[in-house]
Order: C-alpha cells, then structure tokens, then sequence
C-alpha cells in the first residue's frame, strides 16, 4: 500500500483525494503516538484505493 507513496506526495494526495483517512502520518510510518504498531483499516484502504483511482482520472484528462 506504502509503494505508490514513493511516487506521489502523501501530503498532497490525503487531503484531496481521501480526506477521511485521519493519522495518515502515523499510518504509513507504522506506528501511533505511543510507539504502538497501527495500520490503515480497510475503510482506508478503500478511501485510498478511490482516491487513487479519481486522481488517475484526472491525469488522464477529458474523455474522446
């Protein structure tokens, strides 16, 4: 999940394309506030994977 982040800017990408993805931060480095292991939910991980998806759309631009 981490991987595309390599490419595109995560500080970008939540804000626009998946704004309800709260402590992304922490998310993709692993760990919470305390040290303890976190991860994306899998209501994130939908979130990220639409996010995704609109943001391919928009490169893509208008339709022939």
């Amino acid at each position: 999940m981490t991987d595309i982040f390599k490419y595109i800017k995560a500080a970008q990408f939540f804000p626009a394309y998946a704004p309800q993805v709260r402590d992304w931060k922490k998310k993709l480095s692993g760990k919470n506030g305390r040290g303890n292991p976190t991860g994306f939910t899998d209501d994130d991980r939908t979130a990220i994977r639409d996010g995704l998806q609109d943001l391919i759309k928009s490169l893509a631009g208008p339709a022939a």
